[in-house]
């Protein structure tokens, strides 16, 4: 893994700790992240037309902030990423109210 992909990969290891506060465990999703790389588990989550395990019950929890989405769509992010998987994410995120249009 590059340095971006090590960036992101820590983030969500710090997000999925703070999701377990609310009672979301990511453990899963962040062992895959951590086998596959970002690119190639959002890549074929986006082209499956698949959120993440924990996207329901982050967004039940009011935080989405906490998700592999949300972070995917960060501007910092953006060269780990094509066009189609942050597209899938915008469209989830707002489809949740994440962000508003």
């Amino acid at each position: 893994m590059d340095k971006l992909e090590q960036a992101f990969v820590a983030e969500m290891a710090k997000k999925t700790e703070q999701a377990r506060a609310v009672g979301v465990d990511g453990g899963r999703t962040l062992a895959a992240l951590e086998k596959q790389g970002p690119a190639r588990l959002l890549g074929q989550q986006a082209r499956r037309g698949c959120v993440s395990a924990e996207f329901e019950a982050l967004a039940a929890a009011g935080r989405l902030d906490l998700s592999l989405e949300a972070a995917a769509v960060q501007g910092r992010y953006g060269a780990l990423f094509d066009d189609d998987t942050v597209n899938f994410c915008l469209q989830v995120l707002c489809e949740k109210g994440y962000f508003a249009l």
